[in-house]
């Protein structure tokens, strides 16, 4: 068992966001949601890189079989919204082997069968055009790019109804500690005023205002 990312597992999106932010670190990915609502993926990166088809067809790839349990599936499609790289054959597998979710800068379609099985999607939107013969799978496990945040292979993958965002592994545990810190504080402040005391005093008292400045 991955204990760091068992650790976040138990944390909302939004402390590990502030978190970030405390830290100076870039990590939330601008323009990416969930497709299925209520859907939440945590998990480290498998990540693979695309192109746009040069003078030969490309591949899409089969690159699902080499994806351990657990892991997020992270595809770098430079954003594209006219090709898709996801469709119903890889959820249908991804759900199978018990693959946490997958990360797309671009596009995915056949998003009924991912509403059905509740299989995480996070994407720039749905388009039903295949990227057979339009991109290529240049690379697997590599440093990629999504919404201009850069993953690496191992990096952890955070995603809920509130977006997604990277977790870099080389700063993981210091990131966990600074979200843990905030959501406890945060957990203190609602009960204080569910004690009564007013927003303002409770906000104060735990110094919420201080929670996500950034520390250097």
């Amino acid at each position: 068992m991955d204990h760091i990312v068992e650790q976040f597992k138990k944390l909302s999106i939004a402390a590990v966001s502030d978190a970030l932010d405390r830290l100076g670190i870039r990590g939330t990915c601008l323009g990416i949601s969930p497709v299925n609502d209520g859907t939440r993926m945590v998990g480290r990166a498998f990540t693979v890189k695309y192109l746009p088809v040069a003078l030969e067809k490309g591949s899409v790839g089969d690159y699902i079989d080499d994806v351990p349990a657990g892991h997020v599936v992270v595809l770098d499609n430079n954003g594209r919204l006219d090709a898709t790289v996801w469709g119903d054959i890889l959820t249908a597998v991804a759900h199978k082997k018990g693959i946490a979710g997958t990360l797309i800068d671009g596009v995915c379609r056949d998003v009924a069968l991912s509403k059905e099985l509740q299989y995480p999607i996070f994407s720039k939107g749905k388009f039903m055009r295949t990227g057979k013969d339009r991109v290529d799978a240049v690379a697997y496990n590599v440093p990629v790019s999504i919404s201009e945040v850069q993953v690496r292979p191992g990096d952890i993958i955070f995603g809920t109804e509130d977006g997604a965002l990277v977790i870099h592994q080389e700063r993981e545990e210091e990131i966990l500690v600074a979200a843990q810190s905030i959501e406890e504080k945060e957990d203190r402040i609602r009960e204080e005023v569910m004690k009564g005391t007013s927003l303002k005093e409770a906000r104060e008292k735990f110094g919420y205002h201080q929670l996500q400045t950034r520390q250097d």
